[in-house]
């Protein structure tokens, strides 16, 4: 092959089926065995999407239900085996039973907590479709069906937040609801779960979130119409700042220091809607103000929202996406592309990149994102459930996965050729050389 030196900084050349990335300083072919950063050079982290199942549920958490060392996916009413560091199938197992309505199962939001306190973590759930935050009852013996117990009543429960409200140490959750019927958290820190109330009704809404806004050291709940300033929340006291209104927003509405002034920021998404938006905050303690940023208006119903370190520079990027048919076909852009992106955050400018994780595939948002390194390989994997199913999103910046177990599961077709398409032939490799 001849290689012509040109005065560009990069060639590329095609041989043996293969293609080979020309050195920017000087005119030598080589193979780029892994991946690279993105165009000018920004850096980017790679995602392969792996389609678990098919089941409709929404929410999503992590627990190791077979004692391997490697945590498992829980959605609905089933469990995927973690094939482990070396890859594979991703067994589907069924566990518990769900309630379903029409294209909806009633599992809008799912964590893992110790309810029991017996040493075996449990599953709290809500959902949309029907009442009630419940808790499964983990029964530490292994094809055993989990127990369904009954915490407190949650009518139109689109999601929650899991956080340490009282400061304890230990996990709560928070709950929002569509009908407005009030804000309530859970202590699970004791014998049996505590209830609170939080505001009344005119303060509840599509969306809630946790962060210490006033920077007083403890957590405030946030809430699309505002938020409460924890003043103690065991003795149920807040004190209501309404200084937004955001919306029908997206689970959580999170917390950041976007354009690090030292304040603590918003972003939300549109969880029904058009729009992916941050609040900057400014004024003083006494006289706060917000103003708002646009992030992406291109895509809809951005119902869940994480941040995670997904590229290992210790800062986190903001992950989320489009949840598939939330109002079953009757939110603006329902029939739009199913996308999953992460976003950079500069800090120094105040400004977003997009990536794309996943576009025009079946890895949608959900209503909750798990960000955890799922292979132990050393980088965060991200996984999500919806209507298309569950997703394990598995980051490639470090790979491990052998190539025979990669071969196994490409996806194409192995009973070719169909029959009376063709004849198989001999490859025809080129003319003899003189």
């Amino acid at each position: 092959m001849k290689i012509h030196v040109l005065p560009l900084v990069l060639l590329v050349a095609v041989g043996a089926g293969c293609l080979y990335a020309q050195a920017p300083n000087v005119a030598t072919e080589y193979r780029r065995p892994t991946p690279g950063n993105g165009p000018n050079g920004a850096p980017q982290v790679t995602f392969l999407a792996h389609r678990l199942g098919t089941d409709h549920a929404e929410g999503i958490t992590t627990l190791d239900m077979n004692n391997d060392g490697f945590d498992d996916l829980l959605s609905g009413a089933y469990w995927y085996e973690n094939p482990g560091a070396r890859g594979g199938e991703w067994k589907q197992h069924q566990y518990r039973t769900v309630d379903v309505h029409g294209e909806f199962v009633s599992d809008c939001g799912e964590w893992t907590i110790d309810v029991n306190h017996d040493g075996s973590p449990d599953v709290v759930t809500t959902g949309w479709i029907t009442n009630g935050l419940w808790w499964y009852e983990n029964p530490k013996t292994p094809g055993v069906m989990w127990k369904k117990h009954f915490i407190t009543d949650s009518y139109d429960t689109e999601g929650g937040v899991m956080a340490d409200i009282n400061g304890d140490g230990k996990p709560d959750i928070a709950l929002a609801h569509y009908n407005h019927s009030g804000i309530l958290w859970v202590d699970f820190s004791g014998p049996q779960p505590r209830v609170h109330h939080v505001g009344g009704k005119e303060q509840d809404g599509h969306g809630i979130g946790v962060a210490d806004v006033d920077g007083d050291g403890k957590p405030d709940i946030l809430t699309p119409y505002g938020w409460f300033r924890n003043i103690d929340a065991d003795k149920d006291q807040w004190e209501w700042h309404g200084e937004w209104q955001l919306g029908d927003t997206g689970f959580p509405i999170l917390g950041y220091d976007v354009n690090k002034d030292g304040k603590i920021d918003i972003i939300y998404g549109q969880g029904h809607s058009y729009g992916l938006y941050w609040l900057e905050q400014t004024g003083t303690p006494a006289h706060r103000e917000w103003k708002r940023h646009t992030i992406d208006e291109s895509f809809s119903q951005s119902h869940a929202l994480k941040l995670a370190d997904i590229d290992g520079d210790g800062e986190p990027e903001l992950i989320t996406g489009k949840r598939y048919r939330g109002h079953s076909g009757n939110d603006p852009g329902s029939y739009d592309p199913i996308v999953l992106y992460y976003y950079k955050i500069d800090r120094k400018t105040a400004t977003f990149k997009r990536t794309a994780i996943s576009v025009n595939g079946t890895a949608s948002a959900g209503t909750q994102i798990i960000a955890e390194d799922l292979d132990h390989d050393g980088d965060i994997d991200i996984a999500t459930a919806g209507k298309l199913g569950v997703h394990f999103m598995e980051n490639l910046k470090v790979n491990l996965v052998p190539k025979a177990t990669r071969e196994v599961q490409q996806p194409i077709e192995r009973k070719w050729p169909f029959p009376g398409e063709g004849q198989e032939v001999q490859q025809q490799d080129g003319p003899p050389a003189n």
